[in-house]
């Protein structure tokens, strides 16, 4: 059984399990490390099917961008991101598996254009988008929701390259 529950990450003075806003995705933190230049990453038991929600709130509260994935048993999952003006997007992680083992309809969006708006939102939230790095990231046949969203972290310099 693998992991069911969010991925967070988010830039906060505070912990991130401090802040009230972080509630939105679920009560139950299983855990919040540092990551890089103030950005932290926190797992959270998730209560909200819909990360866009939690990620604007989050994104308010801190001021900062926030990137969120909801993770189904470790197979795939909605992925979310908003800035604190507001800008949000949206994606299927491992979509191909979400669609034939989730029965999650297919929105229809290509990686390529997935990809492509994933960088217009960068830009709009001042961080960098490495193209290579996204693309593998929201490929749809690829797998592994926890490692694809830990290469959206390192295509926008959130978490270094290892």
């Amino acid at each position: 059984m693998g992991y069911w529950g969010y991925l967070v990450a988010a830039k906060s003075d505070e912990p991130l399990d401090t802040l009230p806003e972080l509630a939105t995705f679920g009560e139950e933190y299983v855990e919040v490390k540092p990551l890089a230049n103030g950005w932290q990453q926190a797992w959270v038991a998730g209560a909200n099917d819909n990360p866009v929600i939690g990620a604007q709130q989050l994104a308010a509260a801190t001021g900062h961008p926030v990137l969120a994935a909801l993770i189904l048993d470790s197979d795939c999952g909605p992925v979310a991101a908003a800035t604190p003006s507001g800008a949000t997007w949206s994606a299927t992680l491992a979509k191909s598996t979400a669609i034939d083992s989730y029965d999650m309809p297919d929105d229809g969006i290509s990686g390529a254009v997935a990809t492509s708006s994933f960088a217009e939102w960068a830009t709009s939230a001042a961080l960098p988008a490495d193209q290579s790095l996204v693309t593998q990231a929201l490929d749809p046949a690829a797998t592994g929701p926890e490692h694809l969203f830990t290469l959206l972290l390192q295509a926008t310099g959130i978490s270094p390259i290892t």
